[in-house]
């Protein structure tokens, strides 16, 4: 009988900093990555590829992913809403991108301006993306 386990992902710096209206300086953010990675975590969701105009707090998500590959046996991940986002996670050289698709419409317009047909749609364009580009980053998709 195989030992059950539970794979537990810190969503801090993504989805705690993205609520509110300032900007967190990126050195206190690495401290926080440091800090949880020196706690034992080995899963940290460090930012999302949004554009910067709709959320400044995440514009320096590239640098947390840099700063977080260095970090020994750490799995990273971040959020991506769209293509662009996916092909800057790849670039980054993210373990892994998580894609949300909604399972309301509403939602799924208010969050990423597609329905959730079209946000399936757009996780195959991803997914064509990086397998062209020969990439290993792994797609998630979290239904919110």
């Amino acid at each position: 009988m195989s030992t059950p386990t539970v794979a537990i992902r810190e969503v801090g710096l993504r989805d705690g900093l993205q609520i509110i209206d300032r900007v967190m300086p990126t050195k206190h953010k690495l401290a926080w990555l440091r800090g949880a990675h020196a706690a034992g975590l080995r899963e940290i969701e460090v930012g999302s590829f949004v554009p910067p105009a709709r959320m400044p707090q995440l514009a320096d998500t590239d640098q947390l992913v840099a700063a977080a590959l260095e970090l020994p046996g750490l799995r990273v991940s971040v959020l991506v809403p769209n293509l662009r986002g996916g092909m800057r996670a790849i670039e980054s050289g993210a373990h892994a991108m998580i894609f949300p698709v909604s399972a309301s419409e509403a939602h799924s317009l208010a969050n990423l301006r597609k329905t959730p047909a079209q946000a399936v749609l757009e996780v195959a364009r991803i997914r064509e993306a990086r397998d062209a580009g020969g990439s290993r980053c792994e797609i998630e998709v979290g239904i919110s």
